[in-house]
């Protein structure tokens, strides 16, 4: 093997593995992460459950919008869900969710429920 191999292997790998530990570690933060759903709520935060979660403080939230089909809900086991979580500054953060009845908050009306227990507002919408 010549060197030039060994350097374009380094170049191209190396990036590659930089991203998948940051991505572990971010992911590795917190605790309620597996099977959480869309979202959680940790330290005082809604966790976007996403590739790099992302908290927001509850705080900082004006309301949270969850955009689901209702029909798709009723006849299958799996649904496509969107979080938008606005913030009282008028920005927003929106993530999609392939939704399954197998996590701790596994329909719209749970994540619905667990978002106004922490005192925050939320709207659903029907799409």
């Amino acid at each position: 093997m010549d060197v030039y191999a060994i350097i374009s292997t380094i170049v191209v790998f190396v990036p590659l593995i930089m991203i998948l530990a940051a991505f572990g570690y971010s992911r590795g933060r917190y605790k309620n992460i597996s099977n959480a759903g869309a979202f959680f709520f940790e330290d005082g935060c809604l966790v976007l459950n996403t590739g790099a979660p992302y908290a927001i403080p509850l705080e900082k939230i004006d309301h949270v919008e969850l955009r689901y089909s209702a029909k798709e809900l009723e006849s299958r086991l799996s649904y496509n869900l969107t979080v938008k979580v606005v913030r009282r500054d008028g920005s927003a953060k929106s993530c999609f969710y392939r939704g399954y009845r197998t996590a701790k908050l596994a329909l719209p009306a749970d994540m619905a429920a667990a978002v106004e227990a922490h005192g925050l507002p939320c709207v659903m919408v029907d799409r």
